[in-house]
């Protein structure tokens, strides 16, 4: 399913469609995840693909921090953007962003692969791009009583349309892992403790504590 992108060559994960065996460009900011997910799975000492999944992670995180980057109006990342495929010789850009698709709700993702990518690599750029993307919140998305969704990240700020919202995942994530981006890596180390998909850190059992709380 990856793919990379035209002029730029940026790794993307296509989409396959329902009822057929066509793909589709469409990347939505929710797969940034997966560029923390397999940089992760690079520390399992039982993964023979372990050097690969690592790649992949940067490549991806890097295709998240891009869409970001790429846009010189607000610095965040629309909801959905659609890649130009290697096959398209006559992109100019690596991406597009259809109308519907141009709202941000703040989401995690992509911090969250860069938190863990800082974690595993130790690569100054994470936290640099974290905290380019922090700014850009603050920027843009700061409002009197907190933060709130965008409803257009391609207009410049003064035609900036708030939505009267703030998503929770924004406090409970977003926030959540800009901050533990810049802790030491003993505050709550990926040693002791593993994260939900709501950024919860469950601490990780060994057999026996296990047996003791769900004993058979």
């Amino acid at each position: 399913m990856f793919e990379y992108s035209s002029p730029n060559k940026y790794l993307f994960m296509a989409e396959l469609q329902a009822r057929s065996d066509s793909r589709s460009s469409q990347f939505d900011h929710l797969v940034c995840f997966l560029g923390g997910t397999l940089a992760l799975s690079s520390l399992n000492t039982n993964n023979p693909n372990s050097q690969a999944h690592l790649n992949w992670g940067k490549e991806l995180t890097k295709t998240c921090a891009s869409i970001y980057f790429n846009n010189d109006k607000q610095g965040l990342a629309p909801e959905i953007v659609y890649f130009h495929s290697q096959s398209d010789k006559s992109a100019t850009k690596d991406f597009e962003i259809h109308h519907q698709d141009r709202f941000s709700l703040l989401r995690p993702e992509t911090v969250e692969s860069i938190f863990y990518l800082w974690r595993i690599t130790h690569d100054e750029k994470y936290r640099k791009w974290g905290y380019e993307i922090f700014k850009n919140f603050r920027n843009n998305a700061r409002v009197s009583n907190g933060y709130a969704s965008i409803d257009d990240v391609t207009v410049g700020k003064a035609s900036i349309n708030y939505r009267d919202s703030m998503e929770s995942f924004f406090l409970a994530e977003t926030m959540k892992y800009l901050y533990l981006l810049f802790c030491e890596d003993d505050f709550v180390g990926l040693d002791k403790y593993v994260f939900n998909t709501e950024a919860h850190p469950l601490p990780i059992l060994t057999k026996d504590q296990v047996h003791k709380i769900f004993p058979l």
